[in-house]
């Protein structure tokens, strides 16, 4: 399977149509690889990102003020490093959002679904050209991680400094070697794990820091200069953090390694695809620091905390005899299984009535399943059976007012 990178906004709105396309990417065998939101991020934990990637693939939803200013920054590193990409565009933006040369297909906000064989011919069109294409250039392996300083400034060698103690990096500063070959500051370049370079308005990007920039080599840019005049049509997050003095340095340091070296998620089946999109959903684009964490651990299941109850739920744990139990004891005066047994037959006759696809009838069996266990006083497996049913049920359930059931299922997906 190849991985892509996945970009998207993270609006209510669009939760719907994101949830589509990562099924259809699935469907299709190609991984999401996706970036929980964050309160910060930098421009080298993005490349970095597409640099762990076999393609990206990006959707742009329609914004009051035009689209998100974010994904087209994304689309701009994919484009300069020649990067393979297709973009998904809504039929109401302009035409010039996106430079032709760049694989598109448009998608209605309203009927997007009917238009799933054109979407997922442009699926296949991506895929085929990943298979067909040679891998990445050659890079020797077995060095330890590198950061190479590009453009020093004045804070050079305490930057050099902190970046081999504190990151644990081997460091280099690379300058204009008098006598050295012609490529070798290129080879040091492309051969680095990271860069970390100085601007200001006096001295702009240099020649190097820009090839670096356009080979997709991770750079974090700091800056001096308190007047540095930030370009407009990018967003601060990805312009030149400022170092206000040597004794701001390490903190700015710390910050700009941590968000280079945080983790993604490649979301390999469908259930956590699904548990990731309610994620999303739940939101409501309200996210801060500690949002990474929670999505890290509901999504790849490794752990899940609900109510006060911290159950250790590794990839081969046993759900039933050990999650459902505890969340059970966690949960069992707020569900009623008599009323939840109702409820979910209610809801099995709803869910049988919209069913259209094998995936649809499942879920249909596990909440027909799932009440008779309610019926039967058995509230553990009540839980493992409905967390089988996934967020289709969930969805439904919200809709047709069946409160208790869509209380049941949010703890059995681990909400």
């Amino acid at each position: 399977m190849q991985v892509m990178y996945f970009a998207h906004s993270y609006r209510d709105r669009d939760a719907r149509v994101v949830d589509y396309f990562g099924r259809l990417m699935r469907s299709e065998g190609l991984v999401p690889s996706l970036d929980p939101p964050s309160d910060s991020v930098n421009g080298a934990k993005l490349q970095r990102h597409l640099n762990a990637s076999d393609g990206m693939i990006a959707v742009l939803s329609r914004r009051d003020d035009g689209t998100s200013p974010h994904i087209l920054f994304e689309l701009g590193l994919a484009v300069r490093a020649r990067f393979p990409v297709l973009v998904f565009i809504e039929d109401t933006l302009p035409n010039d959002l996106v430079s032709p040369h760049v694989p598109q297909q448009r998608f209605s906000y309203r009927s997007f679904l009917r238009q799933a064989p054109a979407h997922r011919q442009a699926l296949r069109f991506l895929k085929a050209y990943l298979a067909t294409t040679p891998p990445g250039g050659y890079v020797p392996l077995g060095r330890r991680r590198s950061c190479l300083i590009v453009q020093p400034g004045p804070l050079a060698a305490a930057t050099a400094r902190w970046i081999e103690q504190e990151a644990e990096y081997e460091v280099d500063v690379l300058d204009h070697r008098v006598g050295a070959p012609p490529w070798r500051p290129f080879d040091e370049i492309r051969s680095a794990s990271v860069l970390v370079t100085y601007t200001s308005r006096e001295h702009p990007r240099d020649y190097l820091t820009g090839f670096a920039v356009g080979a997709g080599v991770p750079t974090i840019e700091l800056t001096l200069d308190p007047d540095y005049r930030h370009d407009r049509a990018v967003p601060d997050e990805y312009q030149p953090r400022l170092v206000r003095g040597a004794d701001d340095l390490p903190d700015v340091l710390a910050t700009e390694f941590e968000l280079f070296e945080q983790d993604f998620l490649e979301l390999t089946d469908q259930e956590s695809v699904d548990r990731y999109t309610s994620f999303l959903v739940d939101l409501r684009g309200d996210y801060d620091a500690a949002t990474r964490e929670a999505a890290m651990e509901l999504v790849m299941g490794d752990k899940y905390e609900i109510s006060g109850q911290a159950g250790a739920v590794g990839r081969n744990a046993r759900a039933k005899d050990m999650t459902f139990q505890q969340l059970w004891q966690g949960q069992r005066e707020q569900l009623d299984l008599p009323r939840l047994a109702g409820e979910l037959e209610i809801l099995r006759l709803e869910l049988k009535r919209q069913a259209t696809t094998r995936e649809h009838d499942a879920a249909v069996a596990e909440v027909g399943a799932a009440a008779e266990a309610a019926e039967h006083g058995d509230g553990p497996e009540a839980l493992s059976r409905l967390r089988r049913a996934g967020q289709w049920a969930l969805g439904a359930a919200t809709a047709i007012g069946t409160g208790v059931a869509a209380a049941a299922i949010k703890v059995a997906i681990g909400f």
